[in-house]
């Protein structure tokens, strides 16, 4: 599979997780994402599929951290969801609005979300709503599944797709904890193109060795001084939380 370069424009500044969100701005809002975008910021933003097939952004299947009431985003439709409110009163957005908002003046990486299992219609869902977004430059995808991220790699050419990893994603699976941890399926099976990782794993040698190897890291999720000293030394960038305006990539 062809190899897409991750973008300079996801390495010359920090990203913002999930927008600029705050005690008073609900994360993955609309208001979130105006404040990035006034800042400049790159935004990582996570979509699930509704039951209608097409794509809300939020992090969670479950509704309840975020809106306060109970609900399964991939069980409702889109029109459904309009019945809930983020906790700040505003709507919980669709990945079409959140792309005519942003409108090319920032980059925007995408996460696909699960709920259980891998589903397809994700990635199809997904890549036809960016069809007709014209700023193919400013789109990056990862997803923590590796059959998504292979699926995103054989299905589309014009984006760089990233694999998210951790140590401990899945309790009670200790060899497909150490398979995914140790970034085992990368090449081979993958064919990503960057790394996202957790911060509270690096530095680690399986990271350290794809990155001696060129691949780009971005750490996440960057919440504090020492995490921005230490994401300096260990990878080409951030996924913030809270503004850390010192830090410098080394790319």
């Amino acid at each position: 599979m062809k190899k897409t370069r991750l973008n300079e424009n996801f390495i010359d500044r920090p990203i913002a997780h999930r927008g600029l969100h705050s005690a008073t701005v609900c994360e993955n809002s609309m208001e979130a994402f105006r404040l990035a975008i006034e800042k400049g910021y790159p935004i990582e933003i996570d979509v699930h599929l509704t039951k209608d097939g097409d794509l809300a952004v939020i992090h969670d299947s479950m509704l309840s951290r975020m809106t306060g009431r109970s609900g399964i985003v991939e069980a409702l439709t889109s029109e459904q969801l309009k019945a809930y409110t983020l906790k700040d009163g505003q709507h919980i957005p669709m990945l079409r609005e959140v792309l005519e908002l942003v409108d090319g003046r920032v980059p925007l990486l995408i996460e696909l979300k699960f709920r259980r299992a891998f589903n397809e219609k994700q990635g199809e869902a997904l890549l036809a709503q960016l069809e007709s977004y014209p700023y193919k430059d400013m789109v990056a995808m990862q997803s923590f599944h590796p059959k998504m991220v292979r699926w995103l790699k054989t299905h589309s050419k014009d984006y760089s797709v990233g694999y998210l990893s951790s140590f401990n994603l899945l309790k009670n699976h200790r060899f497909i904890n150490y398979v995914l941890s140790t970034l085992k399926l990368f090449r081979w099976y993958m064919h990503a193109d960057f790394i996202s990782y957790d911060i509270t794993y690096l530095p680690n040698k399986y990271v350290a060795k794809k990155r001696r190897h060129g691949v780009p890291v971005l750490a996440w999720t960057v919440n504090t001084p020492e995490r921005v000293n230490r994401a300096v030394d260990f990878a080409d960038n951030i996924i913030f939380e809270s503004l850390f305006s010192n830090f410098t990539s080394k790319a």
